[in-house]
């Protein structure tokens, strides 16, 4: 799978318009503000941490050194790893039940 077709999936889930991907490969809040939206979480901060209060909320582990870029030398600016939205979509459908 690539992030534009894992953004694609989680967005039909979560029944929002498909953001797609967007430049550099980076993963449009939109996304996030979205799954947000739909499941009652906090939108705010950044995209990692909606990412991890997504995942949290199904009950699911979160791993900052494998699903966003906060961890990395760079700190990686607000980086959703596509193992990030991986998890993401498996959360999305626990949530959905």
């Amino acid at each position: 799978m690539s992030k534009a077709s894992e953004i694609t999936s989680i967005a039909a889930l979560v029944s929002i318009p498909d953001p797609g991907l967007g430049v550099g490969s980076s993963v449009p809040k939109a996304l996030f503000d979205g799954i947000c939206h739909r499941f009652g979480i906090d939108p705010g901060g950044t995209m990692p941490q909606q990412a991890q209060r997504i995942i949290t909320a199904a009950d699911l582990p979160y791993n900052s050194n494998i699903f966003d870029s906060r961890d990395t030398p760079s700190m990686g600016g607000s980086t959703v790893t596509l193992d990030g939205l991986q998890r993401i979509k498996k959360a999305v459908q626990i949530l959905l039940g």
